[in-house]
């Protein structure tokens, strides 16, 4: 009895044997299988080409390359990858990698830019990631890309803190969270062209696949600040916000983008804040769908420009008179600048209703399925700002053609020009394109369009080409 315990127990320690150095080989096949399905997903849902070439499976470990390329941009990544297979993964245990937790496969992967067709790749920084696949055939990535600190050629200084990010996806590739953080960017040229100085842009979105393959969820780009200056102006803004939120409704999309801007600058002026809130409802999921994935059909296909911009227009045409059909409304909820002379405001709300017109067999029915409204508010003292160097520029011209003699130009005082900028306002307002159609209420200049049947309305009037426009058609 003993003598047959003891055979089961060197048997079944054999095949535990045997099972765990077959295992990393198995865990080596699925992860290729994985791979697999991964650069098919990124393919057709990232608008870049992803070709997996030399896959050399071992036990303990595999390598593989990744070439990525863009079907339009003369560039392609090339991503070297070593695969370690689960579910411990050996390889790594052996060099000091103690984690424990079971996968199907770790993959340390090394990405560099180069133009397509050259031997050399470009100086820039490499690229690592690390892929982890769990058993359940979701994973993670986090990716890094350290910092440089280079001259060029014409002298200029590149101080980049790097970057890095990480996602996270399920097994179908349905749900995706991503996060990306860049601390910082400087370009100091030399001589008199200018620095910039872009700093803390960060990525974010969550989303997850749901009616007809649509990507509902949230998505926002952040700008800390970003800063142009040179010898003779210094311009830029500091937090800058983007961001919008997709969710269902029934068989449609609801969308509202936001953009949000904390202060603007301009030499010495400072402007903002600033927003703008756009919401758009009503919008097929099943036709946004459809045309993206056909435009990812087009651009993978290397049509000569005009040829693939002629088959966008109809495409683009096609998917108005689907979405015409749910009645689909864009409507400015918020606008919102405001400047030290007062805040510029407005809204306003369009619909396209094609539920009784057929706009894809008649395009022209699209203008009078189309209507809305515009509203829009400028303080006068903005506006006299904006036309103030107009009235100076005049000023100058007529001293030059002897209009104004330069004793006139030498009495002209701060508060003589104020004054004379106050008197001719009226008059500049009238001559422009754009502030004649302003109705000025309360020291408010406003605006009101309206689109209806086919008619755009300016404050209730039928508005016309000005005569100067159309002869110049």
């Amino acid at each position: 009895m003993k003598k047959l315990t003891l055979i089961l127990g060197s048997t079944l320690i054999a095949l535990v044997a045997l099972a765990a150095l077959a295992l990393p080989y198995w865990f080596g096949m699925e992860t290729e299988k994985t791979y697999a399905a991964m650069l098919e997903q990124l393919s057709s849902g990232s608008g870049l080409q992803f070709t997996g070439k030399n896959y050399q499976r071992g036990w303990l470990s595999s390598t593989a390359e990744t070439v990525i390329r863009h079907p339009q941009i003369p560039i392609e990544f090339t991503a070297q990858h070593r695969i370690s297979h689960g579910p411990l993964p050996l390889d790594r245990m052996l060099q000091g990698d103690w984690r424990l937790t079971p996968v199907q496969a770790r993959i340390a992967s090394l990405i560099t830019l180069a133009t397509a067709g050259q031997q050399k790749p470009l100086n820039l920084p490499t690229l690592s990631t690390e892929t982890t696949f769990r058993l359940n055939g979701g994973g993670t990535v986090h990716a890094e890309i350290s910092p440089i600190k280079t001259t060029g050629a014409k002298g200029e200084t590149i101080d980049w803190r790097g970057m890095n990010a990480d996602m996270t996806f399920d097994r179908a590739w349905r749900k995706i969270r991503f996060d990306a953080l860049m601390p910082s960017l400087t370009v100091t040229t030399a001589g008199q062209q200018g620095d910039m100085t872009l700093s803390k842009l960060s990525l974010h979105s969550d989303t997850q696949e749901g009616i007809a393959g649509y990507s509902f969820g949230d998505a926002s780009l952040n700008v800390g600040q970003l800063e142009f200056s040179n010898a003779a102006v210094r311009a830029g803004f500091k937090g800058f916000a983007l961001s919008s939120t997709a969710r269902p409704t029934g068989d449609n999309v609801n969308l509202v983008i936001r953009y949000t801007l904390d202060e603007v600058q301009v030499a010495e002026e400072h402007l903002g804040p600033g927003q703008l809130v756009i919401e758009a409802r009503n919008l097929d999921a099943a036709a946004l769908v459809k045309f993206k994935n056909e435009i990812d059909a087009l651009t993978r296909g290397n049509l000569p420009p005009a040829q693939a911009s002629m088959i966008v227009a109809g495409k683009a045409m096609e998917l108005i008179a689907v979405l015409s059909k749910k009645a689909p409304e864009v409507e400015i909820t918020r606008l919102s600048f405001k400047t030290r002379e007062g805040e510029i405001s407005g809204k306003g709300k369009f619909v396209l209703d094609g539920r009784k017109r057929d706009i894809a067999q008649n395009p022209m029915q699209m203008l009078t399925a189309f209507a809305g409204d515009l509203e829009l508010a400028i303080p006068g003292a903005v506006l006299k700002r904006l036309l103030t160097p107009q009235i100076r520029q005049d000023i100058a011209a007529y001293r030059q053609s002897g209009a104004l003699t330069a004793d006139d130009v030498a009495h002209l005082s701060p508060e003589a020009m104020a004054e004379i900028v106050d008197r001719v306002f009226p008059q500049y307002l009238a001559r422009n394109d754009f502030t004649r159609l302003l109705v000025e209420e309360s020291g408010v200049y406003k605006l009101k369009l309206t689109i209806r049947q086919g008619q755009l309305l300016i404050n209730g009037k039928p508005w016309h080409v000005p005569t100067q426009v159309a002869l110049a058609g």
